[in-house]
């Protein structure tokens, strides 16, 4: 059962990060076709400044916007975010006005990512320029290891691709462990003990420890004797063979026992003067359980088939080896928590002749050839995945505009900075300035709350979670298309891979939380995992004052220029009874500013205030000018915003990313929770089936889609239940299930 001191856990809730799918391709064929407004869907210069086009509009709208959960920003200094304050009233900056509504225009019009490293345009992918360029890498799951192939590399080829040898044990000639209709997996590579007593074998090597670590150094080549040993006994789920070494030879042939295995482990095999090569992940100098607690084996990687596998390592599979490593190496000189592997201690990111590592390798099933995909330094560790952030933007059309006439609808609405200019760049392939600007924002009806609140850690989204991020070409949840599978989970490898895109992060609304008298403990007060107290000072925020529900925020949103189809998307992600899904007609939705959007701070109600809209078209401009009666600037006449309706409202209704965007503006109205998974209900969503590397059923899962049948249905992590059995001592048995 789940701890009595944490009542959240294995509880059904909603997640507070999720995507609203970006679906350009989509879009832009369906504006072709005249099913959805070109002039929202489509890439094209903007308009000039120099003058104003006599059918276009020019005016200006009076904004109201209603604060109904703290509002949180200000500058972040030493622990701490002071809120601008001058004369008793908050100064809310014009750009943070123009920020959040540009980013819903955006949204509606699947526009480009005006920002590609802001968290909520590209999925918190916070990096310089060749950081997006590069692949992302995550951590595999310990039972993802009998998956990987021991390889040696051998040689170099003319086109800068390797040669190298899979190194399977006896697989390949022996097969698996079998015993009583069970099968045992076997382990590749055989454990080379490296500690003295802590491990599942004694040391009784004359002159101990180092005599053993002069003897067996990183990659070279040795003679040893084996013993084949079942994993905890072959109890449990997790059954699996492992062959450790017991016996080494010197370099005069002498046979030295170097360990003895203990009672308690059950061996079941031998196999004698076999050669391999000594692959050690502990930095030089360090002890085994310094890289992590219990570790105690290093490995020695041998194949006894008559002609070992050669494969062929392309340039890509070794550069994904240096991204691999480059990871951990600014890992650990990021944080200097973590402690350094041997590839991470020497820099080792280059695969050489005579290089020891671990390979993802796929069999045609036709042909019968292994083909690598991929080599990682380590056995548990960190993989790349196949496409960088970057290449699955370029594909899906949402990079930053390159030039003027890659302007789209927010580009031209609200203006640009193109991110890599090119050669010889003029006017618009630098920045435009864009149709919309802000005024001052009046904060005379802001209340000030001066209640230092210590928020829950703001830590953002890693894009290499990548469930929270990518979606398929429909914007759903990518899954296996695999003919031999039902859809299920993808694996983790199975993300960021070419032909998914990215969607827009998304926080959905707290609806238990709107216009709340203070500041909400689900903001403040953090979660209990495995009955402790997450407390980490380090990495929460303290806001000084913030500005309370109910607050009302005033400002004049100021047009030059634009087309009757971008005023009514504008008025549109104005008017918040747009704003919501078709099931909750008649209430209203939300937009969102300042930090803590995932704990459900910074929701505004904003609309047209009365009599707000006064727009002119500009042919009109033009009479007054030639009778020196009026100009751009004076007082337009007020206009119902009724008048500027949504071109093709009714089909935009349909598309997942205005379902989702609705979804994500109201929230949900069940009663659970919308929260981060803990901890312990990620360990759980994370497992995965020992043999396939699959998820576990009912395991794997992504946060609900925004839009569709199954948007509304909570997630619920179900809790494994373990089996406390007690292991039983085997000892010694006769050898069976397999000759030699």
């Amino acid at each position: 059962m789940s701890d009595s001191n944490d009542p959240i856990s294995f509880k059904p809730f909603h997640s507070a990060v999720n995507r609203i799918p970006v679906l350009r391709e989509t879009a832009q064929t369906d504006s072709n076709k005249g099913e959805l407004p070109p002039e929202l869907f489509s890439d094209g210069q903007p308009p000039s400044h120099d003058h104003l086009d006599p059918d276009r509009w020019s005016g200006s709208i009076d904004l109201e916007m209603t604060v109904r959960t703290p509002l949180v920003f200000g500058e972040q200094k030493n622990g701490h975010v002071k809120l601008p304050i001058v004369g008793g009233k908050p100064i809310v900056p014009p750009t943070m006005v123009k920020g959040m509504i540009s980013r819903a225009y955006e949204t509606l019009t699947c526009s480009r990512f005006r920002v590609f490293g802001d968290m909520n345009n590209a999925g918190a992918f916070r990096r310089d320029v060749d950081d997006r360029r590069r692949r992302l890498t995550y951590r595999a799951d310990p039972a993802s290891a009998l998956q990987l192939v021991p390889l040696r590399v051998t040689g170099k080829n003319t086109d800068g691709s390797l040669r190298a040898v899979l190194l399977r044990g006896d697989v390949l000639v022996q097969g698996d462990y079998k015993e009583d209709g069970i099968t045992y997996r076997t382990m590749y590579a055989a454990a080379l003990q490296d500690t003295a007593n802590n491990g599942h074998a004694q040391l009784v090597l004359h002159g101990g420890i180092e005599r053993l670590r002069n003897l067996t150094k990183h990659e070279q080549e040795i003679r040893c004797d084996m013993s084949l040993c079942l994993h905890n006994g072959g109890r449990g789920t997790a059954r699996y063979s492992y062959w450790q070494v017991t016996h080494i030879y010197d370099t005069g042939g002498r046979r030295l026992e170097a360990f003895r295995i203990r009672d308690n482990v059950r061996v079941v095999d031998t196999m004698e003067n076999k050669t391999g090569y000594v692959f050690r992940t502990t930095a030089v100098g360090d002890e085994p359980n310094q890289l992590f607690a219990h570790k105690h084996d290093e490995r020695v990687f041998f194949d006894v088939s008559e002609h070992p596998e050669e494969v062929v390592l392309s340039n890509a599979v070794c550069e994904g080896y240096k991204l691999v490593v480059d990871s951990y190496i600014r890992e650990r000189e990021g944080d200097g928590q973590h402690r350094a592997n041997r590839a991470t201690a020497e820099h080792a990111t280059e695969l050489k002749c005579g290089s020891l590592a671990y390979a993802v390798v796929h069999r045609n099933t036709q042909t019968g050839k292994v083909a690598v995909h991929e080599v990682v330094p380590i056995l548990i560790g960190r993989h790349a995945y196949a496409a960088s952030p970057y290449s699955l933007a370029k594909e899906q059309g949402v990079l930053p505009l390159a030039s003027a006439e890659q302007s789209s609808a927010a580009d031209r609405l609200f203006g640009y900075v193109v991110p890599e200019v090119r050669e010889a760049p003029q006017g618009g392939d630098v920045a435009a300035r864009g149709q919309v600007i802000v005024s001052a924002v009046d904060t005379s009806g802001a209340l000030i709350r001066k209640e230092p609140a210590r928020l829950v850690p703001l830590l953002s989204p890693k894009p290499n979670s990548a469930r929270r991020f990518l979606t398929d070409a429909q914007g759903k949840t990518p899954q296996s298309q695999s003919p031999s599978h039902q859809r299920r989970p993808l694996k983790r490898s199975e993300h960021f891979v070419p032909g998914q895109l990215l969607g827009v992060a998304a926080y959905p609304v707290h609806r238990d939380i709107l216009d709340a008298p203070g500041m909400p403990r689900s903001a403040t007060v953090l979660p209990v995992e495995d009955g402790v107290d997450q407390a980490n000072d380090d990495v929460r925020l303290t806001a000084d004052a913030w500005v309370a529900a109910g607050s009302v925020l005033r400002c004049r949103l100021s047009f030059n220029n634009v087309s009757g189809a971008e005023l009514g998307a504008l008025l549109w992600v104005l008017t918040p009874e747009n704003l919501v899904p078709a099931g909750a007609r008649g209430s209203v939705g939300y937009l969102r500013m300042g930090l803590g959007k995932p704990l459900g701070l910074g929701v505004l109600e904003v609309r047209v205030a009365p009599a707000g809209l006064r727009v002119r078209k500009n042919s009109h401009f033009a009479e007054q000018y030639t009778a020196l009666t009026g100009c751009l600037g004076c007082v337009d006449p007020v206009v119902d915003p009724g008048e500027f309706e949504l071109p093709e409202a009714s089909a935009l209704a349909k598309t997942p990313w205005v379902k989702a965007m609705q979804r994500a503006a109201y929230g949900y109205d069940d009663g659970s929770p919308v929260r981060h998974m803990r901890l312990k209900e990620n360990r759980e969503n994370n497992r995965i089936d020992f043999e396939t590397g699959e998820p576990k059923r009912g395991k794997g899962i992504a946060p609900r889609d925004l839009f569709g049948p199954e948007s509304t249905k909570p997630l619920h992590i179900t809790e494994h239940k373990k089996n406390h059995g007690g292991q039983r001592n085997y000892g010694r048995t006769s050898y069976r299930g397999r000759r030699r």
